[in-house]
């Protein structure tokens, strides 16, 4: 197999996990959850609490993964979890109360993470610093084809079986899942070598990459790197922020604005489709403009437009907010993991992004908790809008403050490296 068609097929797979462990696992949820809540009979609290256990599960396998990848192999991890997310969406389908509803979550929130962060991680293996970022947006377009086909397809299922609907979207999304299963289970590979590709990752590489690279397993240098904990704190507000959106945008066009079940999940599912292609764009851009500098553009207007829905009344004008929002939607997952591959070493970026996801996971496991007690003490979603704009506002400014600190230090650097010319030139 030619090795340009080898690198499509291996792309295509980590981009299948990515549709399977955050498109149908994760943002499928956001266009049930209406459905779900009303069919278990729970309030936005319960609701909410159900929500924070994929969350919670999320965050427990975030921090793990990266370090099973080191013990075990990506590949293993990821089919492993894969299994994990089959199981607990039957269990989700079969619940009848709050505990069951929260632990099948909790598991399909492990198993979300465990498949995830090992699948993004081999893309460093596959692809240089030039096309990561690119390669980083085509995978996360998965996170957006979930959210189209399952704001397309649930209400289609609950107008046809209005009690049971929710249940057998999730059993048909086990079965799609299996599928993706088989596929990656035949062709992912966990690194070049694997197929006689070992020279592929010296071009270009950073530091430490490579399938036979030397590579200090020192995961200290992760946890200590204060830039890597800079952007994990912006990472965590924008976790938080960007929950309001991706799981309650459904409910709050249903409750608040009055809109129709097939009109809110067009609506989202529209978000879901535009999206596909945002973590493509962003990648790119940040390619050529700089990782930091993008985010902080992206953050910034993404706290605009949260603000403009609940100002916004007409119906198009809406439409449009939620399209823009959408082409920006997976900016902050591939421009992240895209950023953490180039500052530690090759084999240590499963860590890194696994330290990542921890704070992303924190970010949007207590958004649920936080946003349904504002709901249901002020019986809108207009104040949980403005929280979570404040939010990703701070993590634009955070990224700001980096790239002016960048700025100062290369600039230190220059006037440094001048004035030790200058003196080899008068000795």
């Amino acid at each position: 197999m030619k090795e340009r068609t080898r690198l499509r097929l291996i792309l295509f797979a980590i981009t299948l996990c990515v549709l399977a462990s955050l498109g149908f696992a994760r943002f499928a949820f956001g266009a049930i959850l209406p459905f779900m809540r009303v069919g278990l009979n729970f309030d936005y609290q319960q609701t909410g609490l159900v929500a924070s256990g994929i969350f919670l599960g999320y965050l427990l396998s975030s921090f793990v993964s990266g370090h099973l990848v080191l013990k075990f192999t990506a590949k293993q991890v990821i089919i492993f979890s894969l299994l994990l997310i089959i199981f607990s969406m039957g269990m989700i389908s079969f619940s009848n109360n709050l505990l069951f509803a929260t632990i099948g979550s909790l598991l399909l929130g492990i198993g979300s993470g465990g498949a995830n962060i090992p699948a993004l991680g081999l893309i460093a293996r596959w692809f240089g610093p030039s096309r990561r970022g690119m390669a980083m947006g085509i995978a996360n377009s998965g996170c957006g084809i979930g959210m189209t086909l399952s704001g397309l397809t649930v209400p289609l299922l609950i107008n046809l079986h209005p009690e049971l609907g929710w249940r057998y979207s999730w059993l048909i999304l086990a079965v799609f899942i299996t599928a993706i299963l088989m596929f990656n289970l035949i062709f992912l590979k966990n690194d070049p070598s694997e197929v006689g590709m070992g020279s592929l990752m010296q071009q270009g590489s950073t530091k430490g990459e490579g399938s036979n690279a030397k590579t200090s397993l020192n995961c200290s240098s992760v946890y200590k790197n204060k830039k890597v904990w800079a952007i994990g704190i912006s990472y965590m507000v924008w976790g938080f922020s960007y929950i309001v959106f991706s799981t309650f945008l459904v409910d709050y066009l249903m409750t608040d604005l009055g809109f129709e079940k097939g009109k809110a999940g067009h609506y989202f599912a529209i978000a879901g489709f535009v999206s596909i292609g945002s973590g493509l764009l962003w990648g790119g851009i940040s390619d050529r403009f700089g990782r930091l500098q993008t985010m902080s553009f992206v953050y910034f207007t993404q706290s605009l437009l949260l603000l403009l829905m609940v100002f916004t009344t007409n119906d198009l004008l809406l439409l449009l907010e939620i399209v823009l929002y959408g082409l920006s939607l997976w900016a902050a997952s591939t421009v992240t993991n895209a950023t953490v591959s180039e500052i530690v070493e090759g084999r240590l970026i499963p860590v890194a992004m696994g330290f990542l996801t921890l704070f992303f996971g924190i970010g949007q496991f207590i958004s649920p908790i936080i946003t349904g007690h504002l709901i249901d003490y002020t019986n809108n979603y207009a104040i949980s809008f403005y929280v979570s704009a404040g939010a990703v506002f701070l993590g634009s400014l955070i990224c700001l403050f980096l790239v002016l600190s960048q700025k100062k230090n290369t600039s230190i650097m220059k006037q440094r490296k001048i004035k030790s010319l200058k003196n080899l030139k008068t000795h």
